[in-house]
């Protein structure tokens, strides 16, 4: 989902590798249909359909079937995205209507994307915050936000995180001031239905780790932990999280556990599986804000852990890639999509 988050615009990148392009993509291809992957749900996993997988099919990701994931190649494209991966985010581009793909290019209408992305589905509790986005943006900008809603709720939810990812650099062009007042009704957007799901949680992660160092200047916060022992419990929280979040079943949560508790590499200490009830999104706020302190090594050991948590029966569905997606944001790890190998 990363694969342009912390670099220039495509174009600008095969220019500087090749000057002389001619500005055309190649059309990718696909596989033929008897060699489309398997799509058979395995028993006991959360009712949520997987995130698309290898290109886009159709319109932005509104359809799509499993994708086997081996963990070892997510691990070996982290921050260096392959071919695979720059095709997959053109397609995925030209998969989308017109007018939001012109709005992910515009520092105010990006923001109206943004905003449509967080309206609630509820018909009652959107038009509330409609009436309060109408006082707290102007009017060109809160007619393009409801130009864009209606083909934005069609959009697929794997999609969210890709679109934000597009509209990442044109929000770095917004002025000082106007990036403040688009940061102030974000976040009274995210909390005003009283709660954080799992998209808003990592869109805050997304917007504080990649935008707001541009306006504020801040610096990386300084290394604080240089062995793992004093962040073990961190390491049971997101690990328990991602094992919660892709199974219902007791058995196979435990198994994705443990699946990915060795690549900690804790010296000898065991994890603890965590229940539901102790890994919810406050407690792996607080985890994901220390371990953004540790040395690199234990951040690419504890990511490769919750990839093997991830990926312990070969299908990375929405709320597992989010939340992987978060945790990644936080340490520093570009990620890129999560493609099939061809």
């Amino acid at each position: 989902f990363n694969a342009f988050a912390t670099h220039p615009p495509l174009e600008q990148r095969i220019r500087a590798i090749d000057p002389h392009w001619d500005g055309t993509f190649p059309q990718p291809s696909y596989a033929a249909e008897e060699d489309e992957l398997p799509t058979k749900k395995p028993a006991g996993r959360s009712p949520l359909p997987p995130i698309i997988p290898g290109f886009p099919t159709g319109a932005a990701g509104l359809a799509g079937a499993a994708a086997v994931i081996q963990a070892n190649h997510v691990m070996a494209n982290l921050g260096n995205p392959t071919p695979q991966h720059l095709r997959y985010a053109v397609e995925f581009r030209e998969s989308l209507p017109e007018n939001i793909r012109a709005a992910a290019h515009h520092p105010h209408s990006a923001s109206a994307l943004l905003y449509a992305l967080l309206l609630s589905a509820d018909d009652n509790q959107r038009a509330v915050q409609l009436q309060e986005l109408a006082q707290r943006v102007d009017t060109q900008l809160y007619e393009q936000l409801l130009a864009l809603w209606p083909e934005v709720n069609q959009v697929a939810q794997r999609a969210r995180l890709p679109l934000v990812n597009l509209a990442l650099p044109a929000l770095r062009q917004l002025h000082a001031e106007e990036f403040q007042q688009f940061l102030e009704t974000l976040n009274w957007l995210i909390a005003s239905d009283e709660q954080i799901v799992l998209f808003e949680f990592v869109l805050q992660k997304i917007i504080r780790h990649q935008i707001e160092p541009h306006f504020t200047g801040a610096r990386p916060p300084a290394t604080q932990y240089y062995t793992i022992k004093p962040l073990t419990p961190d390491c049971e929280v997101l690990l328990s999280a991602l094992a919660h979040s892709g199974q219902t079943d007791p058995m196979e949560i435990a198994q994705a556990f443990q699946n990915g508790a060795p690549y900690v590499r804790a010296a000898g200490e065991p994890l603890r599986l965590r229940t539901r009830e102790e890994c919810g999104l406050t407690e792996i706020n607080d985890s994901l804000d220390r371990l953004g302190l540790a040395v690199p090594q234990i951040k690419k050991n504890l990511l490769e852990a919750c990839v093997q948590v991830v990926g312990a029966d070969g299908i990375i569905q929405e709320n597992e890639a989010e939340l992987l997606r978060g945790i990644a944001e936080t340490l520093g790890c570009p990620m890129p999509p999560f493609v099939t190998a061809e």
